[in-house]
């Protein structure tokens, strides 16, 4: 049995203060969109919303129009799919899709798009023609598969869309001033397209003259949440992140039904700095309530639960958040260099496992997103037996109603007997995986062969458990010593 080693352990599930209150507030406001150069270096563009003040019903009748105006363009592209499938080249299909809905000196429009939106700004005519073909192409797309191997209904082509536009500087965006605190911002007023000047939140333009200036700015994205109405501007950095050779901390989690997240603090030896549980009750209690509600829907057989799925939607992305800015303090507080999380696939119809995998999948993107602003690395690891194998090698454990009827799921039953958390010996198991991999990185096709021979476990990368970790540790510094003497 390995011996493990504890440094600095503190207590299960308690709560983690932020790094700092700027993290913090960096971690809640801002989303970003990674692009990777090289493994050593990403180039983020991050967006940040700032509130709007003034006359927000003009606001919102432009949104509504240019809705309405997508709306409109969807069945005429796809009407006229087969024509614009000639065109090689994006560029080439919006010429046509133009000309077909506004009218010049030089032809009249096939279409009656000027007549029902007159005085339709140009650049939101381009932006909603690139909005619609990316609606049509992706639904043809999926049309296409679906024949190819029909399962289920064929997919259907929306003509509604809860779609913003995008305000393209000078001619639908202009005198953006922080110091001033105002933007202009072009909208339908009056019966006409008029240029209109909206009030910025003061901790808005303080964050921006602080933090964003001087970095390349996109256009802003003008968005609704709730009564509110905001800018979301876009920016590009390029950031650094830890070189692998320096890799010697990491956070495991283990993102499970029992917890939302149960994380690790661990070294390449094995040694445990420190774990937590992180889980959000309250939230869970709403979004079992809403998918009760839809279950019971749909054995009635109603389909008529956009809005049930809306909530379930709202509800597991401030889950998200939640559970990402938890995970993030913890690390960080602890100074790790990764983050590792399992790989998970889900196929079924079973609708807790499937709400389940989709928070699984924004929680990896988000936590990606966030750690490689800090220059920090994010890993995943084979998934299989984490939390069924003892994390001490004693081998396959009992689980839940496998113990006792009344046992929960979350307890494992090791064969010694010992009972123990499965999610944290999942995290274990996840944490020493990520490291047998590195490991093994490192050394030469003979001496990696020497350690699986010593420790046959690390060839198989769904079986390996921290005990394995602890092992190979050990005998890598054998090999090594005897390779130096």
């Amino acid at each position: 049995m390995a011996n493990i080693k504890w440094i600095g352990t503190q207590e299960l599930g308690k709560d983690m203060e932020p790094i700092s209150s700027l993290t913090t507030y960096i971690i809640s406001k801002r989303k970003e969109d990674v692009k990777m150069h090289d493994t050593n270096s990403y180039s983020i563009t991050s967006s940040y919303k700032m509130k709007l003040t003034g006359d927000l019903k003009a606001l919102e009748v432009s949104i509504n129009i240019y809705r309405d105006a997508l709306r409109m363009l969807i069945p005429i592209i796809n009407d006229n799919w087969e024509t614009l499938s000639k065109y090689e080249f994006t560029n080439q299909k919006y010429h046509r899709i133009e000309k077909w809905i506004h009218n010049t000196k030089e032809h009249q429009a096939q279409y009656t798009f000027d007549e029902q939106f007159p005085k339709f700004p140009s650049y939101l005519r381009r932006s909603v023609i690139a909005q619609a073909l990316g609606i049509v192409s992706s639904y043809r797309s999926n049309l296409a598969n679906w024949e190819k191997e029909p399962k289920g209904q064929a997919p259907q082509l929306s003509l509604t869309h809860y779609a913003y536009p995008a305000y393209y500087k000078k001619n639908l965006f202009r005198h953006f001033d922080p110091v001033k605190q105002t933007v202009e911002l072009k909208v339908f007023k009056n019966g006409d397209w008029v240029f209109e000047t909206y009030k910025l939140k003061t901790s808005d333009c303080t964050y921006y003259l602080t933090y964003l200036t001087g970095k390349k700015q996109n256009v802003p994205i003008i968005q609704k949440k709730g009564r509110r109405f905001y800018a979301a501007f876009s920016y590009e950095e390029d950031v650094s992140l830890v070189k692998e050779e320096s890799i010697s901390k990491i956070c495991a989690v283990d993102l499970g039904l029992n917890t939302d997240a149960t994380c690790t603090i661990m070294d390449q030896d094995g040694t445990v700095y420190a774990r937590t549980f992180i889980s959000f009750s309250k939230e869970h209690d709403r979004l079992n309530t809403q998918l009760g509600r839809i279950k019971r829907n749909q054995k009635r057989g109603s389909r008529h639960n956009k809005k049930l799925w809306l909530s379930v939607a709202g509800i597991s992305q401030d889950i998200t958040d939640k559970t990402v800015k938890a995970i993030l303090d913890f690390g960080n507080e602890y100074g790790v260099d990764v983050f590792v999380l399992e790989y998970l696939d889900f196929k079924g119809k079973n609708i807790v496992k499937r709400a389940h995998f989709w928070r699984y999948k924004r929680i990896y993107k988000v936590l990606s997103q966030r750690a490689h602003q800090y220059g920090l690395r994010i890993a995943r690891v084979n998934a299989r037996y984490t939390g069924r194998l003892a994390f001490d090698g004693s081998g396959w454990s009992k689980r839940g109603h496998e113990i006792t009827p009344e046992a929960p799921y979350a307890e494992m039953q090791f064969p010694t007997g010992k009972t123990y958390n499965a999610d944290l010996n999942a995290s274990y198991n996840i944490g020493a995986r990520f490291f047998i991999r590195h490991l093994l990185k490192t050394v030469t096709v003979t001496q990696r062969l020497a350690l699986e021979a010593k420790v046959p476990q690390v060839a198989k990368r769904s079986t390996c458990t921290l005990s394995d970790l602890i092992n190979l540790r050990s005998e890598l510094a054998v090999l090594t010593a005897g390779t130096q003497a």
